[in-house]
């Protein structure tokens, strides 16, 4: 009875200390990564092992009760794997190009910004059919409690973790319209995660959360037709998930 009591106690003053702050505006980092699953012939047992298994990227969301902007936490470097051989040089080279995806809340749409093959596009879009159901699963995530939602996108599952303690209807990438802020996303059983590793409540400043204008403007259809074209040219696999676009090039 005694340990009943103190647990409603810890939940009520828990409940309490989110009412007194101002959840609607801060700023949360992520950790994004993506595994990949090279195979490639004629090439030794040690570079095989060098193949790259994933990619990790640090990102940011800032956001308010009317905005938010997701965005790399840092430029990351061209990463380049090179070994000589009898049948020449065989040379992987991943790149992470800088993404940003700007969402307006109150009408539902959101204008990314993304670089491909040294070219940046601008894809506006609205986002109001986005549906997710409720699972009714719940977890901690840095000491918010969390719910469990999933959706089902181009024949893949995915499943995101939101808390309703932050009232904001935002998330990383392409994940938001719930009541509350996306803090975890899996898809592709795993293959892609976006995790909150840290959550930062306070005012946020304009320039934090500006539209991004540089580009030019294609749909969203557009946009995914160029990487397909571009990266089969390259001769390599290209997939863009979300406002994560990972080109491998591959050459020997």
């Amino acid at each position: 009875m005694k340990r009943t009591v103190l647990t409603i106690l810890s939940i009520a003053f828990f409940m309490i200390a989110f009412s007194q702050s101002d959840n609607t505006q801060g700023s949360v980092t992520y950790e994004e990564v993506i595994k990949f699953d090279i195979q490639m012939d004629n090439i030794s047992a040690e570079m095989q092992a060098m193949m790259p298994k994933e990619n990790r990227n640090s990102t940011i969301l800032y956001f308010n009760e009317d905005e938010s902007r997701y965005e790399n936490l840092e430029k990351k470097e061209d990463g380049l794997i090179d070994e000589e051989s009898e049948g020449g040089a065989v040379k992987i080279m991943i790149s992470q190009p800088e993404n940003i995806i700007y969402r307006d809340l109150k009408n539902k749409r959101t204008i990314k910004q993304t670089e491909f093959m040294t070219r940046v596009f601008l894809i506006e879009s609205d986002y109001s059919n986005d549906v997710w159901k409720l699972t009714g699963n719940q977890k901690m995530i840095l000491e918010f409690p969390c719910q469990e939602a999933i959706k089902n996108v181009d024949e893949s599952e995915v499943i995101v973790w939101f808390t309703p303690a932050i009232p904001v209807s935002s998330g990383p990438a392409e994940y938001a319209n719930l009541p509350g802020l996306v803090l975890e996303m899996h898809t592709d059983n795993g293959d892609r995660t976006i995790i909150a590793t840290s959550i930062d409540l306070k005012k946020i400043t304009s320039d934090k959360i500006q539209k991004p204008k540089k580009g030019k403007k294609v749909s969203s259809d557009e946009f995914r037709a160029i990487v397909e074209e571009k990266t089969k040219e390259m001769g390599g696999d290209g997939s863009s998930t979300g406002t994560q676009t990972v080109i491998m090039k591959i050459s020997q």
